[in-house]
Order: structure tokens, then C-alpha cells, then sequence
């Protein structure tokens, strides 16, 4: 049974959806697609198309809405297997409420859940979706892989090591879509005491440069700036670049959907984030924490946060 951290984390990722749809950048996106369409009309056998860091599938479900799955095989992987199952349920769902697909079964014994969701008519796509670590996927698994997509993941990992370990499982022609690479910029207003509220986000993005995970520096508060050399470093051309930054803020009604969900739980993350940081007055942090939950309840916040998103292929010698 999933925790209630899982639970939490789950809701997070359905709530941001909106919040993605507006953000992601129009011109790479377009790019992204029409390339998309034209390496699936130009061959007969599928698309191989995979995700890192998949998610609950928020991903795949926007890309089934743009028509951009004919002809493929997705293979979609997260190292939670909550998610993976989360992603399984809500493609389930569509399925029941008259979408395309025409089965939902499992694949079998394996190191996680993971299942086939074939679109209707049969044959014009396979999902896979199967919990695994990145780099242990990339190094045992992938090959000859066309089109890989990382949603809000590469500021998570060491982007130089993940570069590498996807140059060995590409096709030569392959595409890259990366988005939502965080940029160093977060903005809450209004603001409380602009010094405080400086420092706190200072600090918070300096927890991200410091993110060690197996040992491994994983992360970077600047990946969005730092990504466009580190492609060409790594052997990559960039094709298409720009901003995709978060705007939340309330209307007339409200927040729209479960976006202030989404804000409560960015609030909890800087405050789990910097609840030990000797840089900060306990006290003073925690009733800055407490007003902005209720400045999210009172519908008065907004958040910003600077994000890249880039398309990329293999450079050509």
C-alpha cells in the first residue's frame, strides 16, 4: 500500500498538469511534434519512443491528446513503482471512459509493475510501463532508441552522467525533448520580508546543488542554462530551445483545478527542504511558512518559477 508521502507526491504530479500544459514551450514543442510525425510517416516499423522519469504518465496522456503515438512503442519508466501503478490506473480510466486503448495487462515477473496498453485499432501503439532506476535502465534495457523524452527529471540527476548514458542507446537520427529544467529563478509574492524571503530561497536552491543521491551529485538549480553546453559537450545539437516557466495564480474563483494543492505541496517541499538549515531563524521560517499557506488558502499567491525546455539530436561529424 502506498504511504501517505506517496499518496501526497502522486496527487502533486496529477495537480501540476495544468500547470505543465501552460508552461511548456510553444515553438519546441511544435518543433518536437512535427518531427515527431514525420519520423513515424517516413518508416514502417514503430517509433521507439522512451521516457525517463515518467511519472504518473502525465506525459503520455498529453502526447495521446496531440495524436503524436502512431506508429510507436512507448516505454515509460520511474523509479516508483507508485507511480508506475498511478500511471496504469488514470490510462485504465480512459480506457473505461471510451478512449483508445484496447487492453491493460500485465507484462509479467520483472523488477517492477509494468504493463502493455495497446491504442485502439490495435497495433498502432504499445506503452510500456515498468518501474526501474534511469541509468540501471539505460544500461540494461534500452537500444536503438528514436525519440527519449525527460519531463522535469535532468535537474534531478547528474546531467553530464545521464547525457553519456543515453548516447549509448540512441538511434542515429534520434530526437531528444527535454523540459521543464529548473533555472535557478523561484518567485513567491506578495512578499513577506523581502530579506527573509530572499535568503529562504537562496537556501532552497542551494539544497538542490548539494542533492547527493548513491553518492552521486544529482542536481543543479541552474540545469536550464547549464543544459545547452552540456548537449554540445555531450555530442548533441540543439535543434530548439526555450523558456517554459510555472505561473500559478488565482482567478476570480479561485486557483483553477487542484492548483493550490500544487502550491501547498511546493510550500511543504521548501519547508522539508530547510527545516534543519542553521542559515535560519527557526521561528521566524516557520511562521514565514505558515503565512504562505495561508496566503495560498486566501487565494493571494502567486509562483513563478524559470524553467528550460529543449529538442536536441545526435551532432553529425
Amino acid at each position: 500500500m502506498a504511504s501517505s508521502q506517496q499518496q501526497a507526491f502522486a496527487r502533486y504530479l496529477a495537480a501540476k498538469r495544468t500547470v505543465d500544459d501552460r508552461a511548456l514551450n510553444a515553438h519546441v514543442w511544435q518543433r518536437f511534434g512535427s518531427a515527431v510525425r514525420r519520423m513515424a510517416a517516413d518508416r514502417s516499423a514503430p517509433v521507439r519512443m522512451l521516457e525517463l522519469g515518467a511519472g504518473i504518465g502525465t506525459m503520455i496522456e498529453r502526447l495521446l491528446t496531440a495524436d503524436l503515438l502512431h506508429n510507436s512503442e512507448y516505454f515509460a519508466i520511474d523509479s516508483s513503482a507508485v507511480n508506475i501503478d498511478v500511471a496504469a490506473e488514470r490510462l485504465g480510466q480512459r480506457a473505461a471512459a471510451g478512449g483508445r486503448f484496447a487492453a491493460v495487462a500485465p507484462l509479467g515477473p520483472g523488477s517492477g509493475p509494468a504493463y502493455v496498453i495497446d491504442l485502439a485499432p490495435a497495433g498502432t501503439c504499445t506503452i510500456r510501463l515498468s518501474a526501474a532506476d534511469a541509468f540501471d535502465y539505460l544500461e540494461s534495457e534500452a537500444a536503438d532508441v528514436d525519440v527519449l523524452i525527460a519531463h522535469a527529471f535532468l535537474d534531478l540527476v547528474d546531467v553530464p552522467r545521464i547525457l553519456e548514458s543515453i548516447s549509448q542507446v540512441l538511434a542515429p537520427d534520434a530526437l531528444l525533448y527535454f523540459t521543464i529544467n529548473f533555472d535557478g529563478a523561484t518567485i513567491l509574492e506578495p512578499k513577506i520580508d523581502p530579506a527573509l524571503d530572499e535568503l529562504i530561497l537562496q537556501q532552497y536552491h542551494a539544497t538542490m546543488d548539494r542533492r547527493i543521491v548513491d553518492g552521486v551529485r544529482s542536481g543543479d538549480s541552474r540545469t536550464g542554462r547549464h543544459l545547452y553546453h552540456a548537449l554540445f559537450d555531450a555530442g548533441y545539437e540543439v535543434l530548439a530551445a526555450g523558456s517554459s516557466d510555472w505561473v500559478v495564480g488565482p482567478t476570480r474563483g479561485g486557483y483553477p483545478d487542484d492548483e493550490a494543492f500544487f502550491l501547498h505541496f511546493i510550500v511543504d517541499t521548501i519547508s522539508g527542504a530547510l527545516v534543519d538549515d542553521p542559515a535560519l531563524d527557526r521561528a521566524a521560517f516557520e511562521k514565514w511558512i505558515t503565512e504562505r499557506h495561508r496566503q495560498i488558502d486566501q487565494h493571494r499567491l502567486v509562483f513563478i518559477a524559470h524553467q528550460l525546455d529543449y529538442l536536441a539530436r545526435p551532432r553529425t561529424q
